[in-house]
């Protein structure tokens, strides 16, 4: 269930940004925010216990966890204006997105 609040969250954030600069150039992908998302969802994978990886999982979890936070951190430097917002909402996407390990919703498990 956080998994999937969090992707609601990073859709809305991309979204809004989008929205507001409908004209922006294609750019290049930020390579140090896919890194931390990477770290992030690592980090995640530890704190919740180091539960057992199979493959549909890991690839939901790097999908929300690198791709989708990376353009949501983007979004939220871009919004926002610091870049602090940026790897901040790289950080905890990447860390919620560890929760699709889990074999339950983690407020259940």
């Amino acid at each position: 269930m956080i998994a999937i609040a969090a992707a609601l969250a990073e859709i809305a954030l991309i979204l809004t940004h989008r929205r507001r600069a409908p004209s922006a150039p294609a750019r290049a992908a930020d390579w140090s925010h896919m890194a931390a998302g990477l770290g992030a969802c690592a980090a995640g994978w530890l704190v919740i216990g180091r539960p057992g990886i199979t493959w549909g999982d890991l690839s939901l979890t790097l999908m929300f966890g690198v791709i989708l936070a990376s353009e949501a951190g983007h979004a939220a430097r871009v919004l926002s204006g610091r870049a602090r917002a940026g790897w901040a909402t790289v950080c905890v996407g990447g860390m919620a997105s560890a929760t699709w390990l889990l074999p339950g919703p983690l407020p259940f498990t």
